[in-house]
């Protein structure tokens, strides 16, 4: 008996250890007491988030019981205004929304049961199955191949924008010159390329970047690269007699690099934007003049100063970051053909109207940006002077 209660509120019963265990570290230590309150506040705000999203799918026209009706309408039965009613009932529609919400609230805070999907016939939790991780580590991807890129080329861009393109210093030899203006032209010149890939990042949809790199195979003759894999290899095991296929592992790869790119094109040209005004803002500051007066210069002065001081702020807006990129999939995955969450949310947000499922995806987009959130905070309090003096004082 009290197996079966401890399974089936088992999530409770972690979130409560996790703050239990803040709290008795936290009695002693300041550090400890403000994880301990940026994990309250954490909670408080997926509290909130869910009540919000699920107070948005009420708004939406019809529901998902009409939807269904209305389906099974075409095939040719015939529907009355009993039926759909009918169908409400059994799908728990005909309650008011803060009944529906809290039962949905407590089955997801007791054991992460996040209700039944009207559409899929099926829990929510079994709708998503992989799909919600198949977008998240399209997300996590095109998150590291943003930074990967946006990071040490901004840095590039703001150690760039002040210099010349050509070198006229009289105390260098006419090689010395001829060299540094060479360098200097190529890094400018690479700057200038980055500006311009940045503000197309920005200008053009993510959506219409797809559809032109898939208009380009075809117009080369070549198989689209939509989807996960080729029909050829769409239903190979991983695993065969003969060991691992590595002909789906090319296949698999062929196709991901796609939503990879296309999600995270913008996401690296703000990025670029957003690193470069960083590092610029920075490099301006007294401190950086008080250190290039004792001294210090080139390389040792960007990286020990401005660059040092600018990787909290962007390292703190991962959460955020990694939501925009989420933001942009819904589209990309339509356009693409894949068959992740995202599109399983545009289908129950435009389509069958389906509540909970709509609702549960939702949600966990939102845990995982707070999370990150939360995550970061932690972090950058443990790592980060600055943001220790500020948030645990002189402790």
């Amino acid at each position: 008996m009290v197996f079966q209660f401890l399974s089936n509120t088992w999530l409770l019963w972690v979130l409560l250890s996790i703050g239990g265990v803040l709290w008795w570290n936290g009695r002693d230590s300041q550090y400890f007491r403000y994880v301990l309150n940026r994990y309250l506040l954490a909670l408080v705000a997926l509290f909130l988030v869910s009540a919000i999203v699920f107070s948005l799918m009420e708004v939406l026209p019809g529901d998902c019981a009409e939807k269904y009706i209305a389906y099974k309408n075409t095939q040719g039965e015939m529907i009355t205004e009993a039926d759909i009613q009918a169908e409400r009932v059994r799908m728990g529609l005909d309650k008011s929304l803060p009944e529906r919400w809290g039962r949905w609230v407590t089955n997801l805070t007791l054991r992460g049961d996040m209700g039944f999907s009207c559409a899929k016939r099926q829990s929510v939790n079994l709708a998503l199955g992989d799909r919600f991780w198949m977008s998240f580590m399209f997300c996590i991807a095109a998150l590291i191949f943003s930074y990967v890129i946006a990071v040490p080329f901004g840095i590039l861009s703001a150690f760039t924008i002040n210099k010349p393109w050509i070198d006229k210093n009289p105390q260098h030899t006419k090689f010395q010159q001829f060299r540094s203006t060479a360098l200097l032209s190529l890094q400018k010149s690479l700057d200038l390329l980055l500006r311009i890939v940045s503000y197309l990042g920005l200008a053009l949809p993510n959506f219409l970047l797809a559809l032109t790199i898939i208009l380009l195979y075809v117009f080369a003759g070549k198989p689209m690269p939509t989807g996960l894999f080729s029909d050829q290899w769409a239903n190979v095991p991983w695993f065969s007699t003969h060991g691992f296929e590595l002909g789906k592992l090319y296949d698999f790869l062929s196709h991901i690099w796609l939503p990879i790119f296309v999600i995270g094109w913008s996401a690296t040209a703000l990025q670029l934007q957003t690193v470069r005004a960083l590092v610029v803002d920075e490099s301006n500051k007294l401190y950086v003049d008080a250190a290039r007066a004792r001294g210090v210069d080139g390389v040792a002065l960007w990286a020990g100063y401005p660059v040092r001081h600018s990787i909290s702020p962007l390292f703190n807006s991962v959460g955020f970051d990694f939501q925009r990129i989420f933001n942009d999939l819904p589209i990309v995955a339509i356009v693409i053909g894949l068959t992740d969450s995202a599109a399983l949310l545009i289908e129950a947000l435009s389509m069958t109207n389906d509540q909970e499922l709509a609702a549960g995806i939702l949600f966990l987009v939102a845990l995982v940006v707070v999370s990150m959130n939360f995550i970061t905070d932690i972090i950058l309090a443990a790592v980060d002077p600055r943001v220790r003096k500020s948030v645990l004082g002189n402790g």
